[in-house]
């Protein structure tokens, strides 16, 4: 593996982190011949403690040059890293942006039809978006929201898009799974909710379509601790005791028609909505183990699933084997995974369905990618080792979460990180 190209993109704001962390789904993407991403920027260039306002780019791959726009109607002040953006495109050439939420209404922008189709560059312009939205359009029908987090985009191989997101609190909200078709160009519901929380909520790790022609969505339990009696119902904050020493288990749900019906591990099929009382459970961790809620996922190409999380202080890799249902639980490389420290992505390699790369976060701003196999030169399965994942880069001086281009299909990982200020 070696690095292809080291490209600046823009000033990271001050504050708390709101770009590069782990939970945008996604923030840089690939669709057709053309790569996106979107970001937060100083409102004003010379005070990155300034506002906020939005900015998407896109180049024409394989290296093109970036050309961004920045939408000026609307400023994000909140000081507040759970309030990123989120962005997906679908099979019609609509871009879809949804930001700034922590408990809050939706804040949703969409482009024209066929703008991520177009390779003209008079297209790529701020008039080709239209405004801030406080709801979702249905067929004869507006879907309103006033509680919304962690929003969530999956292009399916039709061309529809997936959105997913909590309603709800933290420990105490609900996830909601919608539906954009590229047809009639409108949202609809298809399971709201999905999973119910019953005095806790679920953490997704992510939400991903495999080759299998599934859809795999695992998670973490948080249970929830009364923290606001005498305070207003609609405050949100960075941190508080509802945090992840709360997290306990591992979780996992697949769905073999684009989210309408869902299976266990052991391909049961689950009444909806999925609570803590399903049994959808798949590892057992306690809490106060170290979890930290919506690390990382992927489905390989022989629909083996993985997640990437960490207990008692260390970095570990989940595998459910797709011929026997097993799970297999391996640390990774004795690599220190502190409760509060940056979450980190696991990648299934396009071409090579028994590769895998982690790319981990370290104390210090360090930043590693690994790589490893999810079978042996035997073509068995592994059986817990944690010394089967090489180094193949190290880098200093980045102190974001990493997130990565899922849909790029050229065998190149495009991933996008933060440097650090120290």
């Amino acid at each position: 593996m070696s690095i292809v190209n080291n490209i600046e993109l823009g000033i990271d704001p001050n504050g708390w982190r709101i770009n590069c962390c782990s939970f945008q789904q996604d923030a840089i993407l690939t669709f057709g011949r053309y790569q996106y991403v979107s970001l937060y920027v100083p409102s004003y260039k010379d005070d990155p403690s300034s506002s906020r306002m939005t900015t998407i780019g896109r180049r024409k791959l394989p290296d093109g040059q970036w050309k961004f726009l920045t939408f000026r109607d609307y400023y994000q002040i909140k000081n507040d890293g759970h309030n990123i953006i989120s962005m997906g495109i679908s099979g019609d050439g609509i871009i879809h942006m949804a930001w700034d939420m922590h408990g809050d209404g939706i804040h949703y922008r969409q482009s024209r039809e066929r703008l991520a189709l177009s390779e003209t560059e008079e297209d790529w312009c701020i008039s080709s978006f239209g405004k801030v939205l406080d709801s979702l359009q249905g067929h004869g029908k507006e879907y309103v929201f006033h509680e919304i987090t962690y929003p969530r985009f999956l292009t399916l191989p039709c061309g529809d898009i997936l959105l997913e997101f909590r309603v709800g609190r933290s420990g105490l909200g609900d996830e909601y799974l919608y539906r954009f078709s590229s047809t009639t160009h409108t949202w609809y519901e298809v399971v709201t909710p999905l999973i119910q929380g019953v005095g806790n909520n679920a953490y997704i790790h992510g939400l991903d379509y495999g080759t299998d022609k599934k859809l795999h969505m695992s998670w973490t339990y948080r249970d929830f601790i009364e923290d606001r009696v005498g305070v207003n119902d609609r405050e949100t904050s960075q941190a508080g005791p509802n945090g992840p020493e709360n997290n306990h288990d591992l979780h996992y749900v697949y769905s073999p028609d684009e989210g309408c019906t869902w299976y266990n591990g052991k391909h049961e099929k689950l009444n909806l909505p999925i609570n803590v009382s399903s049994p959808t459970l798949a590892i057992k961790i306690p809490k106060h183990s170290g979890i930290m809620n919506q690390e990382g996922q992927c489905v390989d190409g022989n629909g083996g699933f993985h997640v990437l999380g960490r207990e008692n202080g260390y970095y570990f890799h989940y595998y459910l084997n797709p011929i026997n249902g097993q799970w297999l639980r391996r640390k990774i490389n004795n690599y220190i995974g502190k409760l509060f420290g940056a979450r980190g992505k696991i990648v299934c390699h396009n071409s090579n369905p028994n590769a895998i790369h982690a790319l981990i976060p370290l104390d210090g701003e360090k930043f590693v990618i690994l790589r490893s196999q999810v079978q042996d030169e035997k073509n068995l399965i592994y059986s817990g080792s944690n010394i089967d994942w090489k180094i193949l880069q190290t880098f200093e001086g980045l102190d974001g979460e990493p997130l990565y281009d899922r849909y790029r299909k050229d065998n190149i990982i495009s991933i996008l990180q933060r440097v650090g200020i120290h």
